[in-house]
């Protein structure tokens, strides 16, 4: 049964939610992960389980850089358990503005949507289930597959380490690739920038981004040194929260803006596009507060006329991007997917540069709960590292 809209769901099976549980795990990195501001020690992944009273069972998850998983947990079954319990998981948005309501005091995103993002997930994983659909055609199924981009948390690379690592992506059937830039010398990036630009050829697209490492004006003179090597766009130039200087970026450069991972409500990114700072919205799915709010970013973004393309969380993106007409590439992060880090029953690869959601009802993800048990963290978390560079 494929359906195309939620409301119809609405009575097909009766059903309450019984109980949400969320389990906390730290994964060291595969590689060595390292941008213009950090440094990323472990992935801390927020896995939570919703269950039914119809035996339906949801999974959702957020993450963590290394950073805060603890506080998300407990937001999560102190707090936010109590306020699911008893409801109808078809009413999906409900619950999400209740969730919101509640913890809007401590924040408007952030470790709000953070916490949020896990329980919704499961329930969209729970309606596609009941569907008998996967998930990207529950929330639209505009299309079955989506072009894919390799990409590098690389900055510490360069020479042929860093040849190496593109040619990793190339090799995988990629025509699309992303490095990092934002050295202290400027000049590094131009190098390194213009040995992957010769490595890939004209035929495939360069991405950059800078993880917030400039203020407005070495943004803009280092976006001009890096535009002749035809850069598909560079991403986060500024602090994410200075809207008009992505503005004043975007209007005087040539390279295309994209932005997005470090927002974390439709106001904030409303805000960006009246302000005409970006090109392509970048909405993270578990960052922004599950699929309940990105979709309302990405309709947002379809009215200005601007592509989306999700930040990380690819087993989650996909469905996302075959959902909408907008959706443009999705993002592979070398170190960074759940079957790299061996967390899956089954893995979800991109096949020659392309990648296809699972088609079997829900969103498909299944972890391997033995792979899990060895990185759970029971009780106050230790060992912690600073990510900061």
């Amino acid at each position: 049964m494929k359906i195309d809209n939620l409301v119809l769901l609405k009575g097909v099976l009766d059903m309450r939610i019984t109980n949400v549980e969320c389990r906390l795990y730290r994964v060291p990195p595969t590689i060595v992960l390292q941008d213009s501001i950090q440094r990323i020690p472990a992935w801390e992944w927020l896995i939570t389980t919703v269950e039914t009273d119809a035996g339906f069972k949801g999974t959702g998850w957020s993450y963590t850089l290394g950073m805060g998983g603890s506080a998300i947990r407990e937001l999560i079954n102190s707090y936010l358990t109590p306020v699911v319990v008893g409801h109808d998981p078809h009413d999906v948005e409900r619950i999400w503005t209740r969730c919101w309501q509640e913890l809007h005091a401590n924040g408007s995103g952030g470790f709000t949507t953070l916490a949020i993002a896990p329980i919704d997930i499961a329930l969209y994983d729970i309606l596609a289930q009941a569907a008998n659909v996967p998930l990207y055609q529950l929330m639209g199924g505009y299309r079955d597959s989506i072009p894919a981009y390799g990409s590098g948390i690389n900055l510490h690379l360069d020479g042929d380490p860093l040849l190496e690592h593109m040619e990793g992506y190339l090799a995988r059937g990629f025509h699309a690739v992303k490095m990092k830039v934002g050295r202290d010398n400027p000049e590094e990036d131009v190098e390194r920038v213009r040995s992957v630009r010769k490595l890939i050829g004209p035929q495939n697209k360069l991405l950059l981004d800078a993880n917030q490492k400039w203020t407005p004006g070495e943004a803009v003179r280092c976006a001009s040194m890096l535009e002749p090597f035809d850069i598909f766009w560079l991403e986060e130039p500024i602090l994410a929260d200075d809207v008009p200087g992505h503005a004043r970026i975007r209007n005087t450069v040539h390279t295309s803006i994209a932005a997005g991972e470090t927002l974390f409500t439709r106001y904030q990114f409303a805000d960006y596009i009246r302000a005409g700072a970006l090109d392509v919205v970048q909405a993270d799915i578990p960052r922004v507060g599950g699929f309940t709010e990105w979709l309302k970013i990405a309709k947002l973004a379809e009215s200005n006329n601007l592509p989306v393309s999700p930040h990380f969380a690819m087993e989650l993106s996909v469905h996302a991007l075959c959902a909408v007409p907008g959706g443009l590439v999705l993002e592979d992060v070398q170190g960074g997917s759940l079957t790299e880090l061996g967390l899956l029953e089954e893995p979800f690869t991109v096949q020659n540069g392309v990648a296809t959601p699972p088609n079997r009802p829900g969103h498909g993800i299944v972890f391997n709960q033995s792979a899990l048990a060895k990185y759970e963290v029971h009780g106050q978390v230790t060992g912690v590292v600073p990510t900061r560079v």
